[in-house]
């Protein structure tokens, strides 16, 4: 399978590991690639990489990235019941339902925005 990277600007590659490794926990070390540069694999879906760097971060209100979940409302029940050690952030309060599945909001703690969906089969 062709694999899928998204790249993130980040204050802290530390901070952004612990986050979305330790406690999102839905990635995993991917590579080192020196000069303040990491990849984080997805757990369930090994096609979808997040390559993390140290930089000038861009402010925008808008999702980066979508990952899809096996469950939205067991990810937010987990998530909800968490202490972030982190600045990252639950952003929904409840699960966002519509016609085609359900989502919520995050942001990590450089402040980039990004959506974990379900989707309902037909």
């Amino acid at each position: 399978m062709k694999k899928v990277i998204v790249r993130l600007k980040t204050n802290s590659i530390t901070d952004a590991e612990l986050f979305y490794c330790k406690e999102l926990e839905l990635f995993e070390f991917y590579q080192d690639y020196g000069m303040e540069t990491i990849s984080l694999m997805a757990k369930e879906n090994s096609s979808f990489i997040l390559l993390l760097t140290t930089g000038t971060l861009t402010d925008t209100d808008e999702y980066l990235f979508e990952l899809e979940v096996n469950s939205c409302t067991a990810t937010f029940d987990k998530l909800r019941q968490k202490e972030f050690e982190t600045k990252g952030r639950l952003l929904s309060t409840a699960v966002f339902e519509y016609p085609l599945g359900k989502s919520i909001a995050i942001k990590d703690p450089s402040n980039n925005k990004f959506l974990l969906f379900e989707t309902f089969n037909p």
